[in-house]
């Protein structure tokens, strides 16, 4: 689980930072639950709205990986389709992790893993 959960941090925040290349992000994702990487795009694209002038690094490395990479599209797709997905909406504002990515992760992962 300690793995599993710093290899999707290393994944948000990889893509938040602009410290991971989007070879190197489509790799770590493509090992990740459906789930996980639902979440991950989805937050990086609540948090940083297309329309917010500050977000346009993030947004451009979210465009460039969803366009490069068929195969996460559909992964991303598969993980919204999950019934966790559900769950974790009815549960939990995901505005309210935006300080806290660790948590979100550590939630998730807890819940995939049971």
């Amino acid at each position: 689980m300690e793995s599993e959960k710093q290899e999707s941090l290393r994944l948000l925040n990889g893509l938040e930072s602009g410290s991971l290349s989007t070879a190197d992000a489509y790799n770590i994702a493509d090992k990740r639950d459906p789930l996980i990487v639902y979440y991950v795009l989805r937050y990086l694209r609540e948090k940083y709205p297309s329309s917010a002038p500050a977000s346009s690094g993030v947004v451009g490395r979210l465009l460039e990986l969803t366009k490069t990479y068929d195969k996460l599209v559909k992964k991303a797709k598969d993980g919204e389709n999950d019934s966790l997905r559900e769950w974790f909406d009815d549960t939990y504002d995901l505005k309210a992790f935006f300080n806290q990515p660790e948590k979100l992760v550590e939630t998730l992962i807890e819940k995939i893993e049971g």
